[in-house]
């Protein structure tokens, strides 16, 4: 159990966070709400809490004021708010994650989930990557941050950071969740919850890494490609029980280069692509997978064609995952991140094979 105290001057915001948490965060102990800041630091002199959801904007004495009554804060911290230009002070304070008003219960479930991964004050690349989080910017530094937390780099004064892995990629997606949210909230929330425990549990059994949680999907590595094959079919078999959760997977092998807290690599860019084609409950894979387990009589396969993606120079084979349980997408039916082809070119084509 993470032990937790809430700050917050507001009544009726304690009480809604406390139901969140008691609803969709059952790890979470909580041991006090403080309707003060006064009332918040006598707590935390008293019940040594590991975690502090605290407001920002409070009388007599604000979060950040608050903090810095500790010469070293000696638990995380998870800033709540109505106001999002507090984004970069709270970075300065490392804050954990930093969750804005209205809070958003799927937001909520991600922002506790790090307080169980974290054993350390955040580094220089945790903190961009909160950064980048809170600024809406690029994913590409976020998965940084967490390939460097498990990849660090020794010797950093000296140079600058390089790092590049070989590495069995995958990318999950839960489709169309935005719209499961708008047609009922508590539903959706339930399954993301579902989803990510049983996307954990089953990526540390299979010996892989979630580097990154965008709320409704993650990138993770492998070592092996069996291996994430393995997983990726464990991940989407369990998922069809109810509550079923419609995802879909897409994999590539790649080389990830890490250099100066930026993650670079075609590899992170074919992968996401290839998910983009899925549909629930498929598993699509490049020719590089493909390769590596076409002799593996656990596997099946089927042909997708070649494709040609946004931001990738050549074309792409793709191939989708055709063990029992899971769906085949047909091409005509398929759409994602693809270039867009001239009314020229596909006259061209048709006439070239007439």
């Amino acid at each position: 159990m993470i032990k937790a105290i809430l700050i917050d001057d507001e009544g009726h915001c304690l009480d809604t966070l406390n139901i969140l948490l008691t609803d969709y965060c059952p790890e979470v102990e909580v041991m006090e709400l403080c309707a003060s800041p006064k009332k918040g630091l006598d707590a935390i002199e008293k019940l040594k809490p590991e975690l502090v959801f605290l407001d920002i904007e409070m009388p007599g004495m604000n979060g950040f004021e608050l903090l810095q009554q500790f010469k070293e804060v000696p638990f995380s911290v998870i800033f709540t708010t109505s106001y999002d230009q507090y984004a970069i002070k709270a970075i300065k304070f490392s804050a954990l994650d930093y969750l804005l008003k209205p809070i958003d219960p799927k937001e909520l479930i991600a922002a506790v989930h790090k307080v169980q991964s974290q054993k350390a004050t955040p580094g220089v690349e945790q903190l961009r990557a909160l950064f980048e989080h809170v600024q809406g910017k690029d994913s590409g530094s976020r998965i940084a941050a967490v390939l460097h937390k498990n990849f660090p780099v020794r010797n950093q004064a000296v140079g600058p950071l390089k790092q590049r892995h070989l590495a069995a990629i995958l990318f999950t997606d839960i489709v169309a969740y935005t719209a499961l949210m708008e047609q009922n909230e508590v539903h959706a929330i339930d399954a993301a919850k579902r989803y990510i425990s049983v996307l954990e549990k089953t990526v540390a059994a299979h010996s892989g890494e979630v580097l990154n949680d965008y709320g409704d999907g993650n990138l993770c590595i492998f070592s092996s490609a069996t291996e994430a094959v393995h997983c990726a079919l464990e991940i989407q078999l369990e998922l069809q029980s109810e509550p079923a959760v419609p995802l879909r997977i897409g994999m590539h092998i790649g080389e990830i280069l890490f250099q100066d807290g930026r993650v670079f690599g075609d590899g992170v860019n074919v992968a996401s692509r290839i998910q983009s084609l899925g549909q629930a409950n498929t598993i699509l894979f490049s020719e590089e997978i493909q390769d590596k387990i076409k002799n593996n009589p656990a596997f099946k396969s089927s042909s997708l064609g070649t494709f040609e993606f946004k931001n990738v120079d050549k074309p792409v084979k793709v191939f989708a995952l055709a063990n029992e349980g899971l769906k085949v997408p047909l091409r005509r039916q398929m759409d994602g991140k693809l270039k867009k082809r001239s009314v020229y070119t596909d006259i061209f084509r048709i006439w070239k094979r007439s």
